[in-house]
C-alpha cells in the first residue's frame, strides 16, 4: 500500500509540474513538423521538396524579370515620345533669317561679265589653281565629280582674302561683286569633272534644290544669302544640259514638280545674279570632249549687328562633291 501509493503521488507531481522552457520549444518544433508532414502535397516525396521550393523561386523570378521590362519598354516609349515632340517644337521655332527685299528681280544676267584680258586671266588661275586640284574628305555619291575650295570671311577677313596669295588673283572679281553693305561672304571655285557620257540622263540633277545658307553662323536659326552670284570660268562647247533652274522666293517651300520661273544655260564668262532666297537646281549634263567646267560662286549675306559678332572672320577649307552652280 505505502509504495504503490509513492508511486501515484510520483505521477501526480509530475503532471502537475509546469514544463521548462525547452521543453515547450521542442514539442512546439514537433507539432511544426508534424502540421507540415500533413500539408505535403499528395504524391510528393520528401526529397522533392527542395526541387519545388527551387522552381516556385526561378517562377517568382521570372516574373519580377518581366515586370521590370515591361516597365523599361514603357519608358523608353515615353522618352521617344517626348523627344519627337521636342524635335517638332525646335523646328516649328526654327527662323529662317531673309534679308531680300520685294524689288530684287529674281535673276541678272550679264554676257561677256569680265573684258578679255580680266577672263582670261582669271580662266587661267582657276583651271590651273593647285588647290582646285586637291581632293576633299566629303563623300556623297551624288557629287563624286566635283571638288574645289571654299573661303568664308566677315569684314575683319576681308583684306587678308584680298592679300592672300591663293585668292589674289580672285580678289578683282569680289570686288566687282561686292555689295557696299553686305558683311560676311563665301566664295566657291568648284571643278566639276563630267561622267560617262552615255550615262546622260536629260530628267536627272546633278544639284537638287536648295537655298544658299553657308555662311558658318553656328546658330538653330538659318540664315539664307542676300544674293548669289554665278560667273561660269569654263565651259565646254559641246556641254549639253547642266541648267540652272530658279524657283519662287519667300519664306516657303515650292512645289519641285512645278516647272522653273527661270531657267539659264550656262556660257564662259557669263555672271548670273540671282536673289538669296530663290530655290535652285541643276540640271544633269554631258560632254564628249571631257572638258573642265568650273564656275566661281560668291555668296553675299546682310547679318544683323547683334549676330555678327556670331561670322567667322577667315577660313577655308578644300572639298570634294560640293555643290555645283
Amino acid at each position: 500500500m505505502t509504495v504503490a501509493r509513492e508511486e501515484d503521488f510520483a505521477r501526480i507531481f509530475r503532471e502537475s509540474t509546469p514544463r521548462d522552457g525547452r521543453v515547450e520549444r521542442r514539442d512546439a518544433a514537433m507539432g511544426k513538423r508534424k502540421d507540415a508532414s500533413v500539408r505535403r502535397r499528395p504524391g510528393l516525396a520528401k526529397s522533392d521538396e527542395g526541387a519545388v521550393r527551387e522552381e516556385d523561386l526561378r517562377a517568382r523570378r521570372r516574373a519580377l524579370e518581366k515586370s521590370v521590362n515591361e516597365r523599361a519598354g514603357a519608358a523608353a516609349i515615353l522618352v521617344f515620345v517626348l523627344l519627337r515632340f521636342a524635335q517638332r517644337l525646335y523646328t516649328a521655332t526654327e527662323a529662317r533669317y531673309i534679308t531680300t527685299t520685294n524689288d530684287q528681280p529674281l535673276t541678272v544676267r550679264k554676257d561677256d561679265f569680265l573684258s578679255f584680258t580680266e577672263y582670261a586671266e582669271l580662266k587661267e588661275c582657276a583651271l590651273g589653281h593647285p588647290k582646285l586640284r586637291v581632293k576633299g574628305t566629303l563623300s556623297d555619291a551624288g557629287f563624286s565629280k566635283t571638288r574645289g575650295f571654299v573661303v568664308k570671311f566677315n569684314l575683319e577677313g576681308e583684306e587678308k582674302f584680298r592679300s592672300h596669295e591663293d585668292y589674289r588673283c580672285f580678289a578683282g572679281v569680289f570686288d566687282k561683286l561686292r555689295l557696299p553693305d553686305a558683311n560676311a561672304f563665301v566664295m566657291n571655285i568648284l571643278l566639276c569633272e563630267l561622267g560617262e557620257y552615255d550615262e546622260y540622263n536629260a530628267d536627272a540633277l546633278s544639284v537638287g534644290l536648295h537655298l544658299d545658307t553657308t555662311v558658318g553662323i553656328y546658330s538653330r536659326h538659318t540664315f539664307v544669302a542676300h544674293q548669289v552670284s554665278v560667273l561660269y570660268s569654263s565651259v565646254p562647247s559641246d556641254m549639253e544640259g547642266g541648267d540652272l533652274e530658279l524657283f519662287p522666293y519667300g519664306d516657303g517651300y515650292p512645289d519641285a514638280a512645278a516647272p522653273p520661273l527661270e531657267s539659264v544655260a550656262p556660257k564662259e564668262n557669263l555672271l548670273v545674279t540671282f536673289r538669296g532666297d530663290a530655290f535652285h537646281q541643276v540640271r544633269s549634263y554631258r560632254t564628249k570632249t571631257g572638258s573642265e567646267r568650273i564656275s566661281l560662286v560668291l555668296e553675299q549675306y546682310k547679318i544683323d549687328e547683334d549676330v555678327y559678332p556670331k561670322t567667322v572672320k577667315f577660313v577655308e577649307a578644300h572639298k570634294s562633291n560640293m555643290t555645283m552652280m
